[in-house]
């Protein structure tokens, strides 16, 4: 299998100084949002490389999808870290992170980002997604995309309250309910993955994290 080595140190001419240590303030409240953030980053990245999808490789793009869940850093470790299924009113509390994402943003005018990638990555198709019920043909090819991979990895990393599915039970998830998602993503990403899942020869893109110096 061919595989590339591609490093968030090597291109940090994408990502700004701040966005970078907004993610390091991510890591320390909350290192499965971290991570979650990081593995999607990875994923978007090799999936446009895979597909030649290159105007989606813009360092504003990128850096939103890096940031999709920064709201998460004011939402409370008790609901993130929580080892049991959340009630109500802490899924209404965790929801929020999308809007709180833009306001953490808006005290970082020098942080160049895509408003709907941070917004709406949580939006489904049929338009019973959150914050702002919208339909899959109001919302740009890459916040659907990112509404996919971010299904995806959040179905196949732990969390404190269950164990991560495996990479087929993760494909077929996102098959079951193609209702939730843009029938385009769900189709090109499903093809990608399953490729991978082969050992098929295609060309991998591994997206490492690695903290930026100032």
């Amino acid at each position: 299998m061919n595989m590339k080595k591609c490093t968030l140190h090597g291109h940090a001419h994408l990502f700004s100084y701040q966005s970078l240590q907004l993610m390091e303030l991510l890591r320390h409240h909350d290192p499965s949002s971290f991570h979650h953030s990081v593995q999607s980053t990875s994923y978007f990245i090799d999936f446009c490389l895979h597909y030649n999808l290159h105007s989606l490789l813009k360092p504003v793009i990128l850096q939103s999808v890096l940031l999709h869940d920064i709201g998460m850093l004011l939402v409370p470790k008790e609901i993130l870290q929580q080892n049991r299924p959340l009630t109500l009113s802490e899924k209404r509390d965790l929801e929020q992170h999308p809007e709180l994402g833009i306001e953490i943003l808006s005290d970082y005018p020098e942080i160049d980002f895509e408003h709907s990638l941070l917004l709406h990555h949580h939006e489904n198709s049929d338009g019973s997604g959150y914050p702002d019920h919208m339909l899959k043909e109001q919302l740009p090819f890459a916040v659907n995309l990112l509404r996919v991979i971010d299904s995806y990895t959040a179905m196949t990393m732990d969390r404190p309250y269950r164990l991560k599915r495996s990479y087929q039970d993760a494909i077929h998830e996102l098959k079951k309910h193609r209702n939730l998602y843009d029938p385009r993503c769900t189709f090109l990403f499903v093809a990608y993955m399953e490729k991978r899942l082969k050992g098929e020869n295609i060309l991998l893109h591994y997206f490492d994290y690695v903290p930026h110096q100032k």
